[in-house]
């Protein structure tokens, strides 16, 4: 189950299914599942877990990043350019896994079950990209 758990991860799927896409856009969310019909935010503020993820994701990444650029010598300009330009680029990838770390790490350690009302389509028209 684990193997299936880290794919749905990678491929960015529901947490509680692992098939259900949980991303509509870039940044956009849908609020439940497409497959499932479980509904993604638990709660007001749910996701503000998910900054933590984010924080230590961006941080481990630009690490290395300010390591080699202070070995080198480099200006403080190019240096701030260049963790700028990495910060940016990477944030889509960030963002995203940040909340799909958060989501499959919450459905591990409090299991909820999919709606048992599978015959009704989730509405999932308007993305929830700011939750």
């Amino acid at each position: 189950m684990l193997i299936k758990r880290i794919s749905a991860l990678l491929l960015q799927r529901c947490p509680v299914c692992l098939q259900g896409k949980v991303f509509n856009s870039l940044f956009g969310m849908y609020k439940t599942c497409p497959h499932c019909g479980v509904h993604f935010e638990r709660e007001t503020g749910y996701f503000l877990n998910a900054m933590f993820f984010a924080y230590t994701m961006g941080f481990l990444i630009v690490i290395p990043s300010a390591i080699y650029l202070f070995l080198r010598d480099v200006s403080i300009r190019a240096f701030s350019i260049a963790i700028i330009l990495e910060v940016v680029v990477l944030w889509p990838f960030i963002f995203r896994y940040s909340r799909l770390l958060w989501l499959h790490l919450d459905q591990m350690m409090d299991p909820r079950e999919a709606p048992l009302t599978a015959s009704a389509k989730p509405d999932n028209s308007s993305p929830d990209g700011h939750s």
